[in-house]
């Protein structure tokens, strides 16, 4: 088994922040559902990992723009999923390899958490990258395992 693609990791964290955000719950039992399911397909998927990079994204929203904090989130999934780091649109599966295919070299958390503030910029000097309005991660053609995962029913005692 290999590790998880950074923009997985990334999209997990944005996605679970955005359900912290609205929902009712510990961050924790966001943490530990999410890496439930991913650590079926990726070794380093883990709940502490998961935690530290959504708790470092929330607190730089927070302190970039707190007012359009989660529209910046929600641009920051979409472009994850959509496109790859040079722009291009993201091919959930090619002829050889998917794009959700473990890797074999660790995303770090620092990795993770600067391709987000990046984005995060970016977004402030260009409101194109906002989200289509009504997007949902669902809506991604051959997404099939992470929106079964997010989609999961969360409950508290997934917190512990």
């Amino acid at each position: 088994m290999g590790f998880a693609p950074g923009w997985v990791l990334g999209t997990t964290c944005g996605v679970t922040t955005n359900k912290y955000v609205i929902g009712d719950l510990p961050l924790q039992a966001y943490t530990n559902k999410f890496s439930k399911g991913l650590l079926e397909s990726y070794s380093d998927a883990s709940s502490d990992k998961l935690m530290a990079i959504t708790e470092e994204m929330m607190q730089f929203l927070a302190s970039v723009d707190g007012d359009g904090a989660m529209v910046i989130n929600m641009a920051y999934i979409f472009n994850t999923v959509n496109f790859d780091e040079t722009g291009k649109k993201r091919k959930m599966k090619g002829l050889f390899k998917s794009a959700l295919a473990a890797q074999k070299k660790e995303v770090s958390i620092d990795d993770v958490l600067k391709s987000f503030r990046t984005f995060a910029f970016s977004m402030r000097s260009n409101p194109n990258l906002s989200a289509p309005k009504g997007w949902n991660i669902s809506q991604t053609d051959d997404m099939e395992l992470l929106t079964e995962i997010f989609e999961q029913r969360i409950r508290i005692t997934d917190s512990f």
